[in-house]
């Protein structure tokens, strides 16, 4: 197959996968209780997508590749999430990002004499993953929960139940000479307090939500990027050995000439 063939072969995978993980994502939303909504099938675009990304820098070396890609990516975004200046700036800090990868999986092409396809994903595919995280924090921060938050008084309801769980655990024992009724009414009572407590000191605040749900919502991302990348990679060597296995691409030994220092 010409090689023309399958770069446009691989943009349209990449443009499948983009607008079928930012769509599931938009259609999942987010929740008060735990941030970002996740489910297998995001998940699944979301590794797909960023190690066949990182395929495509090692495999098609022109500057144009992740420039075109991320604009693919981006595109799919601004789709789902609106046109903004907020947006097209995360767009522009994933293209950024995504020139970094390319640049990195080049060095290590180039740098190394036997190809390694752990090596090179595990070197590209990070700024990948960092670029797609930073859109998913900005979606949260124009997302109805954060506008939610922004304009209302008090925190979610969810907020109280988990002190009513917590306080029945250490409030319990110390009743246990009063009757269920007594010890359920003591616990509603206690935690009805601290949330409203909570609600007094927090409602000031409640009008910078939406960067501070993105924020806090990026740092958890960030701390479990590790785990993202090293799924990306295993998924990423699969892809890698199914296209060498069907000839796609071949792995090639040259001779190469080094330069070397003589005294």
């Amino acid at each position: 197959m010409d090689k023309k063939y399958k770069i446009i072969g691989w943009y349209v995978v990449v443009a499948f996968l983009a607008w079928g993980m930012w769509g599931a994502g938009s259609s999942l939303g987010f929740n008060s209780a735990t941030g970002l909504d996740i489910n297998f099938s995001v998940t699944l675009l979301f590794l797909l997508l960023t190690s066949l990304t990182v395929l495509g820098y090692v495999l098609f070396r022109k500057t144009l590749i992740p420039i075109i890609a991320s604009a693919i990516i981006g595109i799919s975004f601004l789709a789902w999430y609106g046109f903004s200046w907020l947006n097209l700036l995360g767009v522009a800090i994933m293209l950024l990002l995504n020139l970094e990868s390319y640049r990195r999986v080049g060095q290590e092409l180039f740098d190394r004499i036997k190809i390694s396809s752990s090596h090179f994903l595990r070197h590209g595919l990070y700024p990948v993953v960092i670029g797609i995280f930073i859109l998913a924090s900005f979606a949260l921060y124009q997302s109805t929960l954060a506008k939610d938050l922004e304009k209302t008084d008090r925190l979610p309801s969810q907020t109280q139940e988990f002190f009513r769980q917590i306080i029945d655990k250490f409030l319990t024992p110390q009743l246990d000479m009063a009757t269920p009724k007594q010890r359920q009414s003591a616990v509603n009572e206690v935690a009805s307090q601290a949330y409203q407590q909570l609600n007094t000191w927090f409602k000031p605040y409640f009008q910078y939500a939406p960067p501070l749900l993105a924020f806090a919502l990026f740092l958890i991302l960030l701390g479990l990027s590790w785990f993202f990348v090293w799924l990306a990679m295993a998924v990423g060597m699969f892809l890698f050995w199914i296209l060498k296995k069907t000839k796609v691409v071949r792995v090639e030994v040259k001779e190469v000439k080094v330069e070397s220092l003589v005294v």
